[in-house]
């Protein structure tokens, strides 16, 4: 199984002192059916006396601190060995056909595991927009309705890649759902949030997913948008298969260049860092994300 290192960093800049912090962190990647966390760190200058850890409600490790130290400026570095393999993908003709997908899911929420009603409505920051919905017909157009689900996946999101220009500099993660429909351009946050809207209004339960892409592809192989910060994409709860991660930034389903850190229902319940500062007047904030082959 490859093996993949990853180094996080995220450095707070202030105007002047801060008096305290209070921190929680996303930043240590998941063990799952095609990924284990080998071994991590976490390193944070000024060093806080009471770094904890815990599992959230979504099951991801969370790291919580608080720093009662003043300081101008507060950095936040992590540190993980990840092994992972190419995930499994179901065979597009053993999944359902997303005509029906409706009432398979209410099936599935019923008899099976309730907690999936939960992806299926707005959150925080994925409100269920007339125009999504639209988005999700417009993404469908001309498809057979006996389509599989994963052969709607991938053709509906081959046309979001097209319909969509990554843009860095074009929104911040407060930019509304909605200006990012209409300006049509954005970063793999807004991608995701919006491909999400349009799944649960399909009535398939949708996740966000957080994590990181290889920095550097394989030989041969094209770098993929995203690679330079943390990346995220979309999960889809398939009835009979399982949930299936697909990455509307670059119209692939998530392959092994893709390490999972975090699942949710958007980027609020996921930030990689996130928290409140007492004092400190204006700050910056820069981030730097690297993955790469393990020696």
């Amino acid at each position: 199984m490859p093996r993949y290192s990853v180094t996080h960093t995220t450095c707070y800049e202030h105007a002047s002192f801060a008096t305290a912090a209070w921190q929680a962190l996303h930043l240590q990647p998941r063990n799952e059916a095609a990924q284990h966390c080998d071994a991590f760190e976490l390193e944070v200058a000024p060093h806080p006396a009471d770094l904890t850890s815990r599992l959230d409600y979504f099951g991801n490790k969370q790291h919580i601190f608080t720093l009662r130290e003043p300081h101008r400026e507060l950095t936040i570095t992590s540190r993980s060995l990840v092994s992972r393999e190419e995930p499994v993908l179901p065979m597009a003709g053993l999944t359902p056909p997303f005509a029906g997908i409706s009432a398979l899911v209410s099936r599935a929420v019923a008899e099976e595991d309730f907690t999936l009603e939960q992806f299926l409505h707005a959150s925080a920051l994925v409100p269920l927009l007339p125009e999504a919905e639209a988005l999700a017909e417009e993404l469908g157009q001309g498809l057979d309705p006996g389509i599989s689900v994963m052969d709607w996946l991938a053709l509906a999101g081959a046309r979001f890649r097209e319909a969509f220009i990554f843009d860095p500099e074009a929104t911040q993660i407060s930019t509304p759902l909605a200006e990012v429909l209409l300006e049509r351009r954005g970063v793999c946050q807004d991608f995701a949030h919006l491909l999400i809207s349009c799944l649960r209004q399909r009535g398939l339960p949708a996740a966000y997913v957080s994590g990181y892409l290889l920095t550097k592809p394989p030989p041969g192989q094209p770098r993929l948008e995203g690679a330079d910060a943390s990346h995220a994409w979309v999960s889809a709860y398939i009835p009979g298969t399982g949930w299936v991660d697909y990455d509307p930034t670059n119209a692939c389903f998530v392959g092994a260049g893709h390490i999972v850190v975090a699942r949710g229902r958007d980027f609020f319940d996921v930030s990689p860092v996130k928290g409140l500062f007492s004092g400190g007047g204006g700050q910056t904030l820069e981030t730097g994300v690297t993955v790469e082959p393990a020696r």
